[in-house]
């Protein structure tokens, strides 16, 4: 059956009309603090599928159940410490971009996952754990990380977290640098590189576990982010070992030319 032009038109202005739920900007609407009142933004809260914006001032907002939304972006019209405050250990999962578009300081308080490779855009704060995770996070602009831990993942060789670009980052003496594995077998020489900058002056924090005696060179970490693998260094009785069997053995040699 063929449909009429005149109707195919009316499904077309439908459809162009309807909402886009790729973005939702908050407004306030509601209780005027909690991300989880759909009042307080223009399309729902946000979600996996949908990006937050914020583009007038909110003092703090916050959730008290973890949130994973697309995107997170701040536009003309924020405040200056503006926060966004996880409570009761809420966590927000960023899927995209993490985006300041102004010249104020916006503050994470939140523990924040990063849930795909992405570039974050300051000035921002985050003033609570950041889970990196396997995620390769380019991160542009002022970036603070304070009072916190940062974590990075390792699933083998080439798969693991890292900090890309060309950035200007302060990370203060309290918060320390963590590195965790699953299930991967290190072995002697294995080299990973988290940063293409530097830690500033974060603590190094835990490390992965190695076995048969291999160590970390961490003397790199906090100023390139390079850790390496090194071979177990054998004990000086094993020395002492080694060295009495070839002995043995060159006395052996010497008697049986001699015979």
């Amino acid at each position: 059956m063929t449909v009429p032009k005149k109707i195919l038109g009316l499904i077309f202005v439908v459809f162009a009309a309807s909402p886009s739920f790729s973005q939702t900007t908050w407004n306030g609407n509601g209780n005027g603090a909690f991300w989880d009142d759909d009042a307080n933004w223009t399309n729902l809260s946000p979600s996996s599928s949908s990006g937050a914006v914020f583009n007038t001032a909110t003092g703090e907002t916050g959730y008290s159940v973890d949130f994973t939304i697309a995107s997170l972006t701040f536009n003309s019209g924020v405040g200056v410490g503006d926060k966004i405050t996880g409570l009761a250990g809420a966590t927000l999962t960023v899927n995209g971009a993490i985006t300041n578009n102004t010249s104020n300081l916006q503050i994470l308080n939140t523990v924040v996952n990063a849930g795909a490779n992405s570039t974050w855009t300051g000035p921002i704060q985050y003033s609570n754990i950041v889970n990196i995770g396997v995620r390769q996070i380019t991160l542009a602009g002022a970036h603070t990380f304070s009072g916190a831990n940062i974590n990075f993942d390792i699933t083998n060789l080439s798969t693991y977290g890292k900090f890309l670009g060309s950035f200007t980052s302060s990370i203060t003496n309290v918060t320390s640098i963590n590195i965790n594995s699953g299930s991967y077998v290190f072995s002697a020489g294995d080299t990973f590189d988290f940063t293409t900058s530097s830690f500033g002056t974060a603590k190094m924090g835990t490390l992965p576990t190695l076995t048969g005696g291999m160590t970390w060179n961490t003397s790199n970490f906090i100023s390139s982010g390079v850790l390496t693998v090194v071979a177990a260094i054998p004990e000086p009785s094993t020395y002492a070992t080694l060295f009495g069997a070839v002995a043995i053995g060159f006395s052996v040699w010497r008697k049986r030319r001699k015979a």
